[in-house]
């Protein structure tokens, strides 16, 4: 797992979501799997699942956004409830890519994707993360990048 899947597990975990990560998806008869699945995100109150692809990739817009669509986000329904062992009543898929700051990009990518940056990522992290005082309010240790941006952020000026 990379920094940025391991980030967005943080996340969502710590948010409130029940997390599994690098999840393999699609068992070839030979052996071996058609897929694997960065992040899957469950919240059982809303029986939502929130399937999550973060990547730092250096492709193309439009060479990343045909890969997702037609590798990742590619799973159906009845698909996702064997994977997690339980009723989704929605499912989400968010994107998360692209280095830059703000793009040209067409970040609408159809059939319920939400693609945001990076950058966007980060800020909606560290904008939710900037208040909870470090010294009363510690992110748990368990979530040891999330736990690192929020004592850094304390000593912003």
């Amino acid at each position: 797992m990379n920094f940025l899947e391991q980030l967005t597990a943080e996340w969502f975990e710590y948010v409130g979501y029940f997390v599994r990560t690098n999840v393999k998806a699609r068992k070839r008869v030979a052996g071996g799997w058609d897929m694997e699945l960065d992040v899957l995100a469950y919240q059982p109150a809303t029986q939502t699942l929130l399937h999550v692809e973060p990547s730092g990739d250096a492709e193309s817009w439009a060479e990343r956004r045909d890969r997702f669509m037609n590798k990742k986000y590619i799973l159906s329904k009845n698909e996702y409830e064997e994977i997690i062992g339980a009723p989704i009543a929605a499912i989400e898929r968010l994107a998360i890519v692209g280095h830059a700051k703000s793009t040209k990009a067409d970040l609408n990518w159809g059939k319920g994707v939400e693609v945001i940056t990076i950058a966007t990522f980060l800020s909606r992290i560290t904008t939710y993360l900037r208040d909870i005082d470090y010294m009363s309010n510690a992110v748990p240790e368990g979530y040891p990048i999330l736990r690192t941006i929020q004592m850094v952020l304390q000593y912003e000026d």
